[in-house]
Order: C-alpha cells, then structure tokens, then sequence
C-alpha cells in the first residue's frame, strides 16, 4: 500500500465531514474515486484541499451542482469563476439588506406605544404595512414607523 495515501476514515476525520459524505461527493464526481486497498477506500493527502474547497464553497452558498461545475471547469475558464462568485456576492449583498430593513422594523415595532399590535393602525388591513411601503406619511397618533421594508417578503 502506498503510504501517503490517507484512510477513508483519516480524511473524514481530518476533513470534519462523515464518510458517507466522501462516498456521496465520489458518487457526484467531487472528489476522485479513492483507491481500494483491502476493500477500503484511501484517498490521496491532496483530496483534503479539494474538501476544504467544497465546504468553503457551500458556506458561500453554491449547491453541489454549482460546486461540480467549478471543479470541473465547466464554463469557469479563464477566471469566469469569479464572475460567479461576484454574482453570489451580490446575491447575500441584496440578502443583508434586505434583513437589515427586516431589524429595523423589528425595532420599530418594539418601540409601538399600542397595546397590542392589533391595536396599532399601522397593521390594519387597510393600513400602511398591508398595503406596502408608506407615502412619506407619519401618523402622530401611533408609533414612530416610520418605514416598510420594501424587501422582506423575499425572505
């Protein structure tokens, strides 16, 4: 057996993931097929960069499908992988914005002097929030809400 070839179970280890996890990126073309020494898969030390890879790719966000593609080089020649990347970029850019209006209607709502919410006239269903962003109007008779976020319902 060669000996800088690593264990199924060393690179599951070292790699924090399962082995049902190595097999299953095998099956997807993620990670070359390991070699079978006495009826175990054992993988090249190299496999382990190709791992982190793969797991920083999925904290970005790309699917395993999206993951593939890049490994493969399909269509991500010449650097168009950072086109890619700079498109999901601006994808978690429209994300946090959209969350952020999503924090600040929270803290908005934490400041309503209603008794309960369905009190407030803001949440009628005639109201500023059921009919969208509001028209530069403030309501002195309710709470300070000033704005709807425009982008929450694409959470």
């Amino acid at each position: 057996m060669d000996e800088s070839l690593l264990s199924i179970s060393e690179v599951a280890r070292r790699a924090g993931i399962a082995t049902s996890a190595l097999r299953y990126y095998e099956r997807c073309s993620l990670i070359p097929e390991g070699v079978k020494v006495a009826g175990r898969r054992h993988y090249p030390p190299a496999v382990l960069h190709r791992l982190s890879v793969i797991k920083i790719c999925q904290r970005i966000g790309f699917s395993l499908a999206e993951i593939s593609d890049l490994l493969q080089g399909n269509g991500v020649s010449g650097g168009v992988w950072r086109n890619i990347a700079s498109t999901r970029r601006s994808q978690v850019e429209r994300k946090i914005a959209a969350l952020n209006e999503l924090l600040r209607l929270i803290d908005q709502t934490l400041d309503c002097d209603c008794r309960t919410l369905c009190d407030c006239p803001h949440m009628r269903p005639d109201g500023p929030f059921a009919a969208g962003p509001p028209k530069d109007s403030q309501d002195d008779d309710c709470c300070a809400l000033d704005s709807w976020p425009s982008q929450v319902a694409g959470l």
